[in-house]
């Protein structure tokens, strides 16, 4: 037997990542069978090709099964502003009930010039992938138009004209293309506006004759299952029922139970940056040589802000439109000096023609970076939705047609995973698991991330969960029996008045009467003991006591409470040993044990964990400066059994970099560690002592594994246990 302070670690595998990144690049499928970490039903078996393979207009159909669990509110889809804009002219009139008709009438060129959102048709911006359409109307005599602010696009309803008969309207074109792709569910924002005193008739009428094209009997929004159709419905649910349109109302003039309205199911959430529209204000932005670049970058860190924060209560189940667009005001003198400019042929002709698209067309690259980069993780990923964006028909400055809006969907399929984000997962009594789901963060902030954790189970089936955040602060945080979170709340300072503990290293055991002890280290070295007590109040830290009457130096501690009441403390020490001591249930502090190592004197290493069962053991695993995982049981008599390896996955001792354990009503012990490859792996050390082979755990979307960084593992009173694992 190897000595565990002897024996230098051997190089971790890729294995794992390079079937997934395999079959990102060559467009295959991945097929996966359930491991331990996967029930049947969630086995990971869904194509992932490429993003320069996904078909722009039978996306959703084709990356049905990536979506297929997905809610609606949760699926990455490119949509278009105002996209009914591509017909706006210089001579195509204006909608009498615009918001800058005045001003328009004034100018019609630049008017045009800064309306025109989009270069293609309704039907032109569906084949490049979008599924949300910003349908902007306007009634203008008898007649529906698409319109920008002022002008006029193409006529949107067929309307009778006495000469020529029915003329066909861009609705149409739009009907026909929905009804022959019945897997592709397309989402209808709809805004008004006409004369004043028929508008809401006039509105109700539009979205009425508007549903009856798209749609018919596949917009209504009966009752399924559970419920009628709303943004959480999944994509499989959609399909189920046969529906596939959605249209979401603006105007706030209808009843018609499948028209959602737009309060009700759809959110911002702040991402338009919106500019002032003074008079001075755009003089004086255009004294500014860097204007256009400020506005990108405006718009840019908006999404930043948006991205990076957690929705407020209840935006969470609607759909999220993050306006990726800019507000052109501040550039109508830069604009109408560019037409000047193509008069005396020092600019082109489709710039002035074309200002608004040509800035768009800058920012569309500029936010295509940003996809391919700090917008390319998962806590980005999974806070998008509706990406919406002029021009999505781009094909010029740099953004290839279809490229922008590939990137954008290419976000449902798995990405780079974003370091040390909490993950929480079940695996059930009966040996299945649910997938693990992002933990939110603390303040504002969408996903919490941070270094280390610790978890403790609850009588009454919920968890304790601590976290050193980016901060380097202790968090903590409740999840409750019945699956919903407490929230996060910082803890006090070491002076328990300031708030702010840092440390280097936390534990945590809960005990039968509710209360929680904590131990931490912290940054000055020195080991630290607070109480979460059962009502929820805090003892306060005190220093733990060390040997010689001095004060605990430590680099890691962990925890467990006994059925008697008392809690043994393990930890390594400043000189690296592992020592255990106790508290016990009056608040006494034992002395110090240093513990044996294997051949060793005693026993050094880079991680350690101890459960305690109800016959008064407590299991100890620890990783040995070999990178094996060990194993001991300190008897309730105060003997110990002395170490052991459990096996790995391809024999062998099992390798680990971080290994947590969790003591079981039936005398088991569950184990969770992060294996060589780097993912996490679970077993159980059974009541008569024999393992269970070392499983992976599934990983983020169904994948086949969790790529982790450290684990934690609480057992619960009904069989239950549950994890706190963190990406790599």
């Amino acid at each position: 037997m190897n000595s565990a302070g002897r024996v230098v670690r051997r190089g971790m595998s890729l294995g794992a990542l390079s079937v997934v990144l395999g079959a990102l690049t060559t467009g295959t499928a991945t097929a996966g069978t359930a491991t331990a970490g996967q029930d049947s039903a969630t086995a990971w078996a869904q194509v992932t090709p490429a993003p320069e393979n996904i078909e722009l207009g039978s996306w959703m159909s084709q990356l049905g099964g990536a979506i297929g669990d997905r809610p609606l509110n949760q699926i990455v889809m490119p949509g278009s502003h105002d996209a009914g804009s591509a017909g706006i002219t210089k001579s195509s009139g204006m909608c009498d009930a615009g918001d800058t008709v005045d001003t328009a009438r004034m100018w019609p060129e630049l008017a045009a010039s800064m309306s025109r959102a989009q270069s293609g048709s309704l039907v032109e911006q569906l084949e490049a992938g979008s599924r949300y359409l910003d349908l902007r109307l306007c009634k203008q005599g008898d007649r529906w138009y698409s319109y920008h602010g002022g002008p006029l696009g193409r006529q949107f309803f067929d309307a009778l004209d006495g000469s020529q008969g029915i003329i066909p309207g861009e609705a149409r074109e739009l009907a026909d293309w929905i009804n022959r792709h019945p897997k592709e569910i397309v989402i209808l924002r709809v805004k008004t506006t006409g004369p004043a005193a028929t508008l809401k008739e006039d509105s109700r009428a539009a979205i009425a004759e508007l549903g009856g094209m798209v749609g018919g009997d596949r917009l209504d929004n009966p009752a399924i299952a559970d419920g009628s159709l709303n943004p959480t419905s999944t994509y499989n649910d959609f399909m189920a029922a046969g529906k596939h349109v959605v249209v979401v109302d603006d105007t706030n003039s209808t009843s018609y139970p499948w028209a959602w309205q737009q309060p009700d199911v759809q959110d911002y959430r702040g991402s338009y940056v919106g500019v002032s529209s003074k008079l001075e204000d755009i003089l004086s932005a255009m004294l500014d040589p860097a204007l256009e670049q400020k506005t990108y970058n405006a718009v840019l860190q908006r999404g930043d802000e948006v991205l990076g924060k957690a929705p407020k209560a209840g935006s969470e189940k609607k759909l999220f439109v993050q306006q990726t667009i800019i507000d052109p005001s501040n550039s109508i003198p830069t604009a109408a000096v560019t037409r000047l400019l193509d008069k005396l042929k020092l600019v082109s002709s489709w710039k002035a023609d074309n200002f608004l698209l040509s800035m768009e067309n800058e920012l569309n690259k500029q936010v295509l970076a940003k996809l391919r980069e700090s917008w390319n993780h998962t806590n980005v990923t999974d806070n998008m939705n509706i990406v919406m964006t002029d021009d999505v028909n781009q094909n010029r400055n740099g953004v290839a047609a279809g490229e922008l809006q590939r990137e954008i969907i290419s976000k449902n399929l798995p990405q780079r995973i974003t370091s040390h984000t909490f993950y929480n997962s079940t695996r059930k009594a009966d040996g299945t698991w649910t997938g693990p789901s992002a933990l939110s963060g603390a303040g504002e902030a969408f996903r919490y991330v941070g270094e280390r954790q610790a978890v403790g189970a609850m009588r009454d089936g919920g968890i304790q969960v601590l976290g050193i955040g980016v901060d380097g602060n202790i968090w903590h945080n409740i999840r409750r029996a019945d699956g919903s979170w407490q929230g996060w709340n910082a803890l006090l300072a070491a002076d328990n008045k300031n708030i702010g503990f840092a440390a280097k290293d936390i534990a945590l055991t809960t005990m039968p009467n509710g209360d929680a002890q904590i131990v931490a280290v912290g940054k000055d070295g020195y080991a630290y003991h607070n109480i979460r007590f059962a009502n929820g109040t805090w003892q306060g830290w005190n220093a733990m006591p060390g040997q010689d009457a001095g004060l605990l130096k430590a680099t890691m501690a962990a925890a467990a409470h006994l059925p008697n009441g008392s809690t043994q403390v393990l930890v390594f020490g400043a000189d690296g040993r592992m020592r255990l001591g106790t508290r016990a249930a009056n608040g006494t502090w034992s002395s110090w044990q240093t513990v044996a190592g294997v051949n060793a004197p005693d026993f050094q290493g880079s991680a350690l964990s101890i459960a305690a069962l109800p016959n008064g053991d407590s299991q100890i695993a620890a990783i040995g400066i070999d990178g094996n995982i060990w194993h001991t049981i300190h008897r309730a008599d105060g003997g110990w059994s002395g170490w052991g390896a459990p096996a790995g996955v391809s024999g062998g001792a099992m390798e680990a970099s971080a290994v947590a354990l969790a003591g079981m009503p039936d005398h088991s012990v569950q184990v969770a560690a992060v294996g060589p490859d780097g993912d996490v792996y679970h077993s159980v050390r059974l009541s008569d002592g024999n393992w269970t082979p070392f499983q992976r755990v599934s990983g983020i979307r169904g994948a086949g594994s969790f790529a982790g960084d450290q684990v934690g593992i609480a057992g619960l009173p009904d069989g239950s246990s549950q994890f706190i694992l963190t990406t790599r």
